[in-house]
């Protein structure tokens, strides 16, 4: 059944962050101690600028999936002439990023950034292990496109796993028992990349061999580059729209009130993981659908997310005070909370716009997603200094969830997705999202009120989600059977073990 398919696969698009969330945790405090915050620092200004320079990506990854999706069933030559065609331009526009991420970094380490003098020949060495990177990461992104292009995202994710894992943990080990200097740990991240763009590449060739290595095609390349061209538009803009809001609250307010609204807004942005799985995972299949095909399954999708993601933020509004106050303080909370409470609207609207964006841009028209997000920039901008300067970061919330409302309307509206289908995904969990708000005012930071709110919140949303969505209720109802199996299986298991 395609929709149980589908659930999988959304699942199964969880592990990949969730296991980086998990490494992270696990490697960030040996990192710290190991190698000492100077070095560490370095550390995190190579990842931001490998992160900044992703935009050479050209959208190319993207593009390859919807047009491998789309020959899914098509002749391997065809296949092979894309996947050929987007591995050669990825590993040419890697190249020419890294010797600009090289001469960038050389600059910044030796001219701009404080560097204490003992790690300077440190750097010189080690960097251009870093800069290898680079070229590495676009190719195995176009590797790991290939596989979900075939829907195979457990390999995708498990790979992704394997590679994220062996960059962290090998470095780590190295750090601790070999030496913490970064001629060490740069070299074993680059070295341990290159070992997983290899796992995938076979990976990849196994499931579409045979193909020759002069497959390349530069009608093929045009056709791809126009298409990424305009996801390229959104990933460089995107940023922009994301993280204006802590730039103006430093410029304006202080870097005080930057921290009481940053730590919330990577609390709910974590959240959206959840539609991010939604979205990755819908994308092949509707690039391999035809136009009614492709919105009639769209609808059910946004229907579905509707409900299920309110599950995560309606209870969210309610314990973002708590959470934070037992988190991190009091006095803290106090301010932070209500920033959170108001971020979880603009997370939950966000998400939903993920499946319009995830639309467009599978029947391929990444233009419109370029543009909405052009034509966003200045008005954002503009209703963000006013609302941030007259009423603080609160203001700043608020202007960050109306343009991802604002957003997920106008997405709809490029997506084609008529009224009758957004109303009802949306109508009635805003409304259980308000009443939550009105809820916390009552509960407060209190842990014995805002518990039980919360979990009644979550159990309303479970019910909307039943009653209101054919492709929830069959899930809830699946899962339902399933538990109530494993009961029955444990409690035969458990009956002989009493008799004896």
């Amino acid at each position: 059944m395609p929709t149980k398919r589908l659930t999988r696969n959304s699942v199964v698009n969880l592990f990949s962050p969730l296991a980086r969330i998990a490494v992270a945790l696990f490697t960030i405090p040996i990192y710290v101690h190991h190698l000492g915050d100077a070095r560490y620092g370095v550390l995190q200004i190579a990842w931001i600028l490998l992160g900044y320079f992703g935009f050479l990506d050209l959208g190319l990854a993207r593009a390859s999936i919807n047009a491998l999706a789309k020959l899914r069933a098509g002749p391997q030559s065809e296949r092979a002439r894309v996947l050929l065609t987007t591995v050669s331009l990825s590993l040419g526009f890697g190249l020419v990023g890294a010797a600009l991420l090289f001469a960038v970094g050389e600059y910044l380490f030796r001219y701009v950034l404080s560097v204490p003098a003992d790690l300077k020949e440190e750097i010189s060495q080690s960097f251009p292990w870093m800069v290898c990177l680079f070229p590495m990461t676009l190719v195995t992104g176009v590797g790991l496109g290939a596989l979900e292009s075939r829907e195979r995202f457990f390999l995708a994710n498990l790979l992704q796993i394997l590679t994220m894992s062996l960059s962290q943990i090998v470095p780590v080990i190295l750090a601790v028992f070999v030496s913490p200097s970064l001629t060490v740990v740069m070299p074993s991240i680059a070295l341990m990349q290159a070992a997983g763009m290899m796992v995938t590449g076979i990976c990849v060739y196994w499931l579409e061999k045979p193909f020759s290595f002069r497959a390349f095609d530069w009608s093929e390349a045009r056709t791809l580059l126009h298409y990424g061209g305009w996801v390229t538009v959104t990933a460089v803009i995107y940023p922009i729209l994301v993280a204006a809001d802590q730039f103006l609250i430093g410029s304006l307010i202080g870097m005080a009130e930057v921290a009481h609204y940053a730590v919330p807004m990577n609390l709910v942005t974590r959240t959206m993981t959840f539609p991010a799985a939604v979205g990755r995972t819908f994308f092949p299949r509707l690039s391999s659908l035809p136009r009614e095909a492709a919105h009639e399954l769209a609808g059910r999708a946004l229907l579905t997310l509707g409900y299920s993601y309110a599950v995560v933020c309606a209870p969210g509004i309610i314990l973002a005070p708590v959470f934070i106050r037992y988190w991190i303080g009091a006095d803290f909370a106090l301010v932070s909370g209500p920033v959170a409470q108001i971020l979880f609207f603009g997370a939950w609207a966000n998400g939903l716009a993920f499946v319009a964006y995830t639309l467009i841009q599978s029947q391929g028209r990444p233009d419109l997603t370029g543009k909405v997000h052009f034509a966003e920039v200045l008005p954002f901008l503009g209703v963000l200094w006013v609302l941030t300067t007259t009423f603080g970061i609160k203001g700043a919330a608020v202007a960050w969830t109306l343009r991802n409302a604002v957003d997920a309307l106008l997405m709809f509206w490029a997506a084609g997705i008529s009224r009758r289908d957004v109303v009802a995904p949306v109508a009635r969990p805003a409304a259980l999202l308000i009443g939550c708000q009105i809820v916390s005012r009552f509960v407060g930071s209190s842990l014995a009120l805002s518990i039980p709110a919360a979990a009644l919140a979550g159990l309303v949303a479970v019910g909307l989600a039943y009653a209101y969505s054919d492709d929830s209720r069959r899930i809830l109802t699946a899962q339902f059977i399933r538990a109530r199996t494993l009961g029955e299986a444990l409690i035969r298991r458990a009956k002989p073990a009493q008799s004896a």
